[in-house]
């Protein structure tokens, strides 16, 4: 039995997952068992199949076999020949080759052996077969065929994942998944074309992290650049994730891409597409030191005043480089991610055509067939929209806001454009101030979804481009957004769970799985409502920090909760980690823990300080107490950093000087510096004082039976010694979480009420009074707290339907509906993960018409129902509080519509606010509660591409917070209704 339960253990743990939507081609052990004798044996323990090559193929095919022969040897430990003759052959072999370029793989299709017709002309696709007597001598083979090289190295890949080689094995220390046998299965596997012409990244702001690792540890011999060994491991990391074009790292003081004559070549072993990014047309580095200014020193990066001089600048690099893969960035920027003075329409029309003269003389004179791209940021976006003319073959690649909300997305004219589409989005942003967010990967995988799946529904199908900083910490990001892009079929709604889970089995066992995958969902949850990098923030002009996001009185002290949260989060992450074998230990600490654990103690460090600054100004003696916790997270901080660079538990210090808080660059360093901190010291008597949740000494917040809230009272301390503290209440429904106590520093007593014992009415007072001794006097001057209770007669609980009034608020969580209606071409969803608290609501699909006539509205847009219980009357506001998207595109605002009972539907649009800082958007309207009791509350699509995360109708009474107040309760619910 003991045999079986360990042998159960390893089936689950070191069985190969393969993620997406990806056929099993490899048996698992699971299915040892079943053995089929048309199986293909690649390795026992008697035998090794070759690898057959034709020496003519591409040289992307002939670096994927060796790859592929090199994950082998890392699996099973055996070396795997790899041939290029068919004399001599093991019985058992693999055929590997591109159907226009292996002689071997020609005669198979000529034989009939093969059918290649679902190929053949395609885009990266492979067939993977295994076939009996292929050839004289050869008994079985496994054929992997592909249209192109890089589908053939795709479809190689492929099968290294699923026998147990993650595509993060270097990258991230994956363990590989060892067996002693591989077995494919029989049958005939056809690997598609992608959803997604051209998927990559572009590596950027890389001075803290990427460069340094690459110039100081994996190949100091480089010098201050990212040269071809750094290179040769990002490339094959390209190559496992499928991805298939790259902007390389550009930025100030990084030697330019170019300038090692090495990079280009080994791109093009690997497969890739060289682009650059929106500021690097035509190849070009031009930022500041870079390559203009080496070329053409002191001469104006102006086109109008300095044609001749960036023409041949262009030219020469066209002709240098235009023999391998690129795609083009066409039009022009300023040098350093700036507008450019000499760009007007009138200009980037002409700059279009010189560059389509370069690209026709050195490329192809075809000039249609070469790839282009106009990437349309901010100011070159505003100049398109104006109506600037551009090639209907080049590719329009519209930008994100930075933030991974997409700014504009094509209409239906461009949709037609023979060029297509394509998208720039951002895991990561730097810009020299404290908006910027590059240190720490925090993006929902769900808004990834939410934002690309909407771009593909509208046809953006030929360019997906993800700034993915140093690419670590971002792995998981990376991963998503690319197998996304390889085949979006299996990327429907709320797939990132399903995502996460399968990663999770994939990298670390089942066992582990379910736990791994909720720390992330819960980091993206804590990181959406405010990203860890924007914590602290700082304004130049008035030289102030901002660092107080979170109220500490209202709303049960959300600052404290968040650090609650986070707290937990880390306990369940330092669990994980403890029980993980050692060899997996160092890829949970790189792509889990360091972002956990980073985004937590940074919190810490600002909420601390906050609360510092806050109990300073009350001369509470625990302000140094907070003072010195934001202190030691940030020396926390430098721990893990530190741990992450030279004390990994199986690599030691593979990757020193990757990790690292992102330095001066503008003002962005305040980030990272420690904002003010109280400077009081508690040096008098003691002497307690006291507060109140709400910030009035005298009272509580009233408190409801219909929410069943709980209040807090902080005690704390003035001067330098012990308080001694006891509470009297006024009536035995009272009830403390201490009724006595002594401190130092502070005390926080919770006050909770046994309605069991409460009589009925409206307006029910009581009262806690507070007496105080201490080491310097026996008789403190007490304090008297008052509280009302809110219990009403009526309506009893029972009768009570719906969200209920409390302390002049409802608050909704979207996706927690009462009803729904759909309707034939859209409908309301659930997308979760993606919310400041929790889950929200959509409307899908997104390609759809808006409806904005309220008859329309009526009869043709899907709907929800809320079921509210108002113990007030007349007017109030709504808030819907909102994922901060734009508008598709012209044709498109962000509007829904909405009714109280049965009042006909009016349409909201008002938008109070929006903050990509704060991840809200708030559309704002007017309700008119003409009763007390039971309303409903309905909302009807208006303009697809709006996400609501959540809902407050504010009678009167809502605070102020960073969340808002928290969700209702909700009496006697129902499963929702369609």
């Amino acid at each position: 039995m003991k045999l079986f339960l360990i042998c159960l253990f390893l089936m689950l743990h070191f069985a190969p997952v393969s993620l997406g939507g990806t056929q099993r081609i490899v048996t698992d052990h699971a299915e040892s068992t079943k053995r089929s004798e048309n199986d293909f044996n690649l390795v026992t323990n008697n035998s090794i199949a070759d690898i057959l090559v034709d020496p003519h193929d591409s040289k992307t095919v002939l670096l994927a076999a060796r790859l592929f022969s090199e994950d082998i040897t890392r699996v099973c430990g055996k070396k795997a020949p790899i041939k290029e003759s068919s004399l001599s052959l093991s019985p058992l072999c693999v055929i590997v080759g591109s159907i226009d370029h292996n002689s071997t793989i020609k005669k198979l299709i000529k034989n009939q052996k093969i059918d290649v017709s679902e190929i053949k002309g395609q885009w990266e696709s492979c067939l993977i077969q295994v076939v009996d007597n292929p050839m004289k001598g050869i008994k079985k083979a496994l054929v992997v065929a592909g249209c192109d090289r890089r589908g053939t190295a795709y479809g190689l890949m492929e099968i290294s994942q699923q026998m147990g080689v993650s595509p993060w094995y270097y990258f991230a220390d994956v363990p590989v998944k060892k067996r002693d046998s591989i077995r494919i299965k029989s049958g005939r596997f056809i690997q598609k074309s992608p959803s997604v012409k051209y998927r990559g990244i572009f590596i950027n702001d890389e001075m803290w992290g990427l460069r340094p690792w690459a110039q100081y540890t994996q190949a100091p011999e480089e010098g201050k650049g990212i040269g071809p060994s750094t290179h040769r491991k990002i490339f094959e990391l390209m190559m496992r994730l499928k991805a298939n074009i790259l902007w390389p790292a550009m930025h100030l003081h990084t030697i330019p891409f170019n300038t090692y004559p090495e990079n280009k070549v080994v791109a093009d072993e690997y497969g890739i597409v060289m682009g650059a990014s929106h500021i690097e047309p035509m190849l070009r580095n031009n930022m500041p030191g870079a390559e203009w200014d080496k070329e053409y020193p002191n001469e104006p990066w102006d086109y109008v005043k300095n044609k001749t001089h960036i023409y041949k600048y262009w030219e020469d690099r066209v002709k240098e480089n235009g023999k391998y893969e690129n795609m083009y960035t066409m039009g022009k920027r300023g040098k350093d991610d700036e507008a450019g003075s000499d760009i007007t329409v009138k200009v980037l029309e002409e700059i279009f055509a010189d560059q389509r003269t370069i690209l026709k003389k050195w490329v192809n004179k075809d000039v249609t067939q070469v790839p282009q791209v106009l990437i349309p940021y901010t100011e070159i976006l505003g100049l398109y929209n104006q109506g600037m003319k551009v090639p209907d073959d080049m590719i329009i690649c519209w930008p994100d806001d930075n933030f991974g909300n997409i700014r504009q997305l094509p209409n239906k004219k461009e949709q037609t454009r023979s060029g297509g589409s394509g998208i720039y989005y951002h895991f990561q942003w730097l810009n020299g101030a404290t908006t910027a967010y590059p240190w720490l990967y925090t993006t929902p995988l769900a808004l990834t979804w939410s934002e690309m799946k909407k771009a593909y529904d509208y046809n953006v199908r030929d360019l997906w481009i993800v700034n993915i900083g140093d690419i670590k910490p971002a792995e998981i990001g990376m991963e998503y957004f690319m197998q996304m892009a390889w085949d979006i079929s299996d990327f429907q709604e709320n797939n990132p769970s399903k995502f996460l889970k399968d990663w999770a089995t994939r990298e670390f066992g089942q066992p582990y799985a379910d736990r791994i995958a909720a720390i992330m969902s819960k980091h993206y949850e804590l990181g959406y409502a405010r990203r860890p990098d924007n914590m602290i923030m700082y304004k130049g002009k008035t030289k102030k920090y901002s660092y107080d996001w979170f109220s500490t009185s209202n709303y049960n002290d959300e600052a404290q909760q968040r650090i609650d949260a986070y707290d937990q989060l880390i306990q369940e992450t330092d669990a994980v980690y403890a029980s993980l074998p050692d060899s997996m230990k160092d890829a949970f600490f790189q792509m889990v823990a360091y972002n956990v654990k980073g985004a937590g103690l940074h919190n810490k460090k600002a909420i601390y300080a906050q609360k510092s600054h806050a109990y300073g100004q009350q001369n509470r003696a625990s302000a140094a107490t907070y003072s010195a916790m934001a202190q030691q997270a940030e020396n926390d901080i430098y721990k893990l950093i530190n741990h992450y660079n030279k004390e990994l538990v199986t690599v030691g210090a593979k990757w020193d000087h990757m990790a690292s808080l992102p330095g001066p660059w503008g003002m962005q360093w305040q980030q990272w510096a420690m904002p003010p901190l109280s400077t009081y010291t508690a040096n008098g008597e003691p002497e307690m004082k006291l507060t109140t949740e709400g910030g009035d000494p005298s009272k509580l917040p009233t408190i409801s039976i219909y929410n069943n809230d709980k209040r807090f009272i902080d005690l704390y301390n003035t001067g330098n010694g012990v308080v001694y503290w006891s509470a009297d209440v006024s009536h035995d429904w009272i009830k403390l979480t201490a009724p006595s106590g002594s401190m130092r520093a502070e005390q926080r007593v919770w006050v909770s009420i046994d309605w069991a014992k409460v009589p009925q009415g409206q307006n029910i007072d009581g009262a806690i009074t507070f007496n105080w001794t201490s080491t310097a006097t026996d008789n403190g001057t007490p304090y008297t707290v008052n509280l009302s209770l809110f219990n009403p007669a009526h309506p009893s609980l029972a009768s009570v339907k719906g969200y209920a009034e409390s302390n002049g608020y409802i608050s909704i969580e979207a996706e927690n509906y009462s009803r729904k209606s759909d309707q034939q071409h859209a409908s309301w969803h659930t997308l979760e993960g993606l919310g400041r608290t929790g889950d929200s609501v959509t409307i899908l699909p997104t390609n759809i018409p808006s409806h904005v006539h309220i008859d329309e509205i009526i009869r043709q847009s899907p709907s929800l129902e809320y079921d509210l219980y108002t113990f007030t009357k007349g007017a109030a506001t709504i808030d819907f509080n909102c994922v901060p998207s734009n508008p598709i595109n012209a044709d498109y605002r962000l509007r829904l519509a909405m009714a109280i009972d049965n009042n006909p539907p009016v349409i909201v649009s008002r938008k109070v606010s929006r903050s990509v800082m704060d991840n809200l958007m708030i559309l704002q309207g007017s309700l008119n509660l003409k009763s007390q009791g039971p309303h409903t509350l309905k909302i009807w699509m208006v303009d697809p591409g709006l996400t609501i995360d959540k809902i407050i109708i504010n009678t009167g009474g809502v605070k102020k917070s960073y969340l808002g107040p928290p969700e209702s309760v909700y009496h006697n619910r129902r499963p929702a209704t369609n």
